[in-house]
């Protein structure tokens, strides 16, 4: 006899015959339930009190979290404009007045070569 034939012995099968089924003691509506516990309005209202100051701190949290990442992107803009400022005034420059000269130099040479506005005044 297999393992499943010696329990089929033992328990009383249940109807659908299978044998790791319990057979059913008392019908459903017969089992006796447990009542909930009820708590006061008093509890209720700490609770909710305590949930409302809960959910408030951690508003509070993600606000100071999201400020704190657009300052950070802020400040992040900021100085690449800075770096590109001290790029610029760090950079040598060379008025090309006659452009014919322009027409003979090379292909990579003009590659290098940057158009700028020379309208705005460097301090």
């Amino acid at each position: 006899m297999s393992t499943g034939a010696n329990l089929l012995v033992m328990n009383d099968t249940c109807k659908s015959n299978r044998w790791w089924k319990t057979k059913q003691e008392k019908k459903h509506s017969e089992i006796k339930k447990v009542k909930t516990l009820k708590s006061t309005w008093d509890k209720k209202m700490e609770l909710k009190a305590k949930k409302d100051m809960v959910k408030r701190v951690q508003d509070n949290i993600r606000e100071k979290q999201v400020q704190e990442r657009q300052e950070k992107k802020e400040r992040k803009v900021e100085q690449e404009k800075r770096r590109l400022e001290n790029e610029r005034k760090a950079e040598i420059v060379q008025k090309i007045t006659k452009i014919h000269k322009l027409k003979k130099t090379k292909k990579r040479q003009l590659r290098s070569i940057q158009m700028r506005d020379t309208t705005q005044v460097t301090k």
